[in-house]
């Protein structure tokens, strides 16, 4: 970490620049300097912790490509053994992943059973669901930055029986959060507003007699290009399909839903959208002819829209196969390396080839990153627990002005 200005200059910029010009120089400062820089006076706290100095600092974070991204990966306990804290990663962007840093998930968001939906400038998303937790079905925003959080008043769905999916978006024009949760059979959608701090329905309308019967939950769904895109199932009219069959969008702007269609061809059981170098990305992972033959090498295939919302753009990049080895995909690099488990089967003394769960905290298992065109794999040292998933990061001020700060 560089040091911060000598007090002496720090005591020129306060009895010597106009307190515009002094502000200007703070918000293009980083996070950690300005919680640090709170302490330099009570003018400079109060400038800090407005909503108009955030809300500056994150237009300049936006607008500034030329920032390392970061990637949060969220890890949890392994099943039937001994708990083990959650914790976030925030793996520094070099194309190399050397550089890491951890935020541990606060306990007050239950760790059993919280879920890292997703990140959008500085704000992380948490999700729980299931009756045992006591605040069951709750949803968090959190800015480990500032360690400050906003649990989300109850939506409808609260207390019912029903599944449900979370995505989480900005909304740029208003510089806005938007959690939108999915619920139901057919499929409810609600939508929360940070800024007014409430949830309202939306209605989903698509093509006419076309209802959206299911969403899958896993893997979260996609924010990209102003939009959440999730995997669907739907009927049209009397027939409904059995296979994900469509790609649900959602406009955070407009707040209106779309649809677009999978790529077709190929399709295997483990199924995922991504940003690929810029373009929206298809991936498709498992056994080619069944999910449970172990004998058969486990394949990758990725395909990328190359116009957006143009169901004839998708195209088919990449055809990888996987010797020896089960692959679980988490994400994507901005330089197009993809994220994955990769457990390595093992062939018992009678011939039968297994996967062993128990090597899950073992060398058998690997969060590797991999170039599909080199096949170059990178073994990332990431302790090896239960992944769940992979999303950019960048810092921000969002939430000091208000929101619950966390203690210890």
């Amino acid at each position: 970490m560089e040091p911060g200005p000598h007090p002496l200059i720090l005591r020129r910029w306060k009895n010597h620049l106009p307190h515009d010009v002094v502000l200007n120089i703070l918000a293009r400062l980083p996070v950690k300097s300005l919680i640090r820089f709170r302490c330099v006076c009570k003018l400079w706290d109060s400038s800090i912790t407005s909503s108009n100095f955030i809300s500056t600092h994150l237009n300049i974070v936006n607008n500034n490509d030329d920032d390392d991204h970061a990637y949060l990966i969220q890890t949890c306990i392994k099943y039937n053994s001994p708990k083990i804290p959650m914790i976030c990663k925030v793996l520094c962007c070099d194309r190399t992943f050397d550089s890491l840093f951890e935020y541990s998930v606060p306990s007050v968001f239950d760790l059993d059973l919280s879920e890292m939906v997703g990140s959008c400038y500085g704000l992380v998303c948490l999700a729980q669901r299931g009756k045992l937790s006591s605040t069951s079905d709750a949803i968090y925003l959190w800015n480990p930055s500032v360690r400050k959080f906003n649990r989300l008043p109850d939506s409808c769905s609260n207390g019912q029986d029903f599944w449900f999916s979370t995505g989480f978006g900005y909304q740029s024009k208003t510089n806005d959060y938007k959690v939108v949760k999915l619920w139901g059979t057919p499929v409810v959608a609600e939508v929360y507003t940070l800024s007014s701090d409430s949830w309202r329905k939306v209605e989903i309308s698509l093509r006419s007699k076309v209802v959206v019967s299911h969403i899958e939950p896993y893997p979260f769904p996609l924010f990209f290009s102003g939009a959440l895109h999730w995997i669907a199932y739907h009927s049209e009219g009397e027939v409904e399909f059995q296979d994900p069959t469509m790609i649900l969008s959602f406009d955070v702007d407009n707040e209106k839903f779309g649809e677009m269609a999978l790529p077709a061809g190929d399709i295997l059981s483990e199924q995922s959208l991504f940003v690929f170098k810029g373009n929206l990305a298809f991936i498709s992972c498992g056994y080619p002819e069944n999910d449970d033959d172990l004998q058969s090498d486990s394949q990758c295939f990725i395909w990328v829209m190359r116009d957006y919302g143009v169901d004839e753009s998708w195209n088919k990049l990449f055809s990888i196969q996987f010797e020896n080895a089960d692959i679980i995909f988490y994400g994507c690099t901005e330089h197009g390396e993809l994220l994955l488990d990769k457990k390595v089967k093992k062939e018992s003394k009678d011939g039968e080839i297994k996967i062993d769960e128990s090597t899950i905290l073992s060398d058998d298992t690997a969060i590797v990153l991999l170039d599909p065109e080199t096949l170059h794999e990178k073994d990332l040292g990431i302790l090896r627990y239960v992944t769940h998933v992979v999303t950019t990061f960048k810092e921000s001020l969002v939430l000091l002005d208000g929101a619950t700060e966390l203690s210890g």
